[in-house]
């Protein structure tokens, strides 16, 4: 997939593209459907998929120093898009004069001329321009007049659910993973380098890899049934995140993410580890010592393994 800054560096003509619209935060099952027929689109005209997003999140451009729950980084974003198999994806640096552009400017200068697009596919509650005035009439209109295909995509649904970033978002801040997996259709998950710990879990039996809580949307404190991925590997695990009360009295220290791969004996340091969640088992909560925090973290392995299937 080819990844251009911006439409204003785009170097050559696109051939018949079709052009999809969003922030596409978490890449989740509605965005994978619009995505999807965008490339059908494309396929039948022989022409090209184009996501066109932004860099940072408008919400981070317009509030700076707002607390603005990410649910997936902006490179992770781009991997995902990847992997769908999108030919081009165009991350406009989103900034307050970016934000004055009109629905009509960006319609015309934009997606017309810039990008030349033939089709147009977006989602139900899709909105452009200046402070969101453009709404799916407008665009209904410009496309009209410009002889431009456009298809609206109405909203997908999991059992009775609406699919959306917002949804996923509540999922994950109640700690529930299982309908937050759902919509999003995969694992959320944590990615990070193997930093060096204090050593606690290896010297009571259980060698836990460390990871800093990335930037992006914080699930709450507690411990979770996961999946670990080093490489093309996976191994079933345990993860902690959170403060480790039983050991630190601050609880304004920086989140931890503490995963101990199950049955392994791995030296992870150094190493980039994705640790995908599965299920959150229970929160996390300060032991009377270091006898009753084993006597749980084996409950705990004992209940994941029966989660993973083994």
């Amino acid at each position: 997939m080819e990844v251009v800054r911006g439409f204003q560096a785009l170097a050559r003509t696109l051939k018949h593209p079709v052009v999809t619209i969003g922030n596409f935060d978490g890449v989740h099952l509605g965005h994978q459907h619009i995505i999807r027929l965008a490339q059908e689109k494309a396929r039948a005209r022989g022409g090209s998929t184009v996501v066109y997003t932004f860099r940072p999140h408008p919400q981070v451009a317009l509030r700076p120093g707002a607390n603005i729950q990410l649910l997936s980084t902006y490179d992770e974003k781009l991997e995902m898009l990847a992997s769908l198999g999108v030919d081009l994806t165009i991350e406009e640096p989103f900034s307050r004069e970016f934000s004055t552009i009109t629905s009509e400017r960006f319609f015309t200068d934009v997606l017309l001329h810039r990008l030349n697009a033939e089709a147009i596919v977006v989602g139900y509650d899709f909105a452009f321009g200046k402070g969101r005035e453009g709404h799916l009439e407008t665009l209904e209109a410009f496309c009209q007049k410009s002889g431009v295909e456009l298809t609206v995509v109405q909203p997908q649904r999991v059992g009775p659910e609406v699919v959306s970033s917002s949804r996923v978002r509540q999922h994950l801040l109640a700690g529930d993973l299982d309908s937050a997996n759902q919509l999003l259709g995969r694992e959320f998950f944590y990615r990070g380098v193997v930093v060096r710990g204090e050593g606690r879990g290896r010297k009571i039996g259980f060698p836990t890899a460390n990871l800093k809580l990335e930037n992006k949307i914080a699930i709450p404190y507690g411990v979770y049934v996961t999946w670990a991925l080093l490489g093309d590997r996976r191994f079933p695990s345990v993860t902690n995140v959170g403060v480790r009360p039983t050991f630190e009295s601050d609880n304004e220290l920086p989140a931890v993410i503490e995963t101990y791969l199950l049955d392994q004996t791995i030296d992870l340091y150094g190493n980039t580890l994705e640790v995908r969640f599965v299920r959150r088992l229970r929160a996390e909560k300060k032991f009377s010592g270091i006898d009753e925090l084993k006597t749980q973290i084996a409950k705990d392995v004992t209940e994941a393994r029966g989660v993973l299937g083994g």
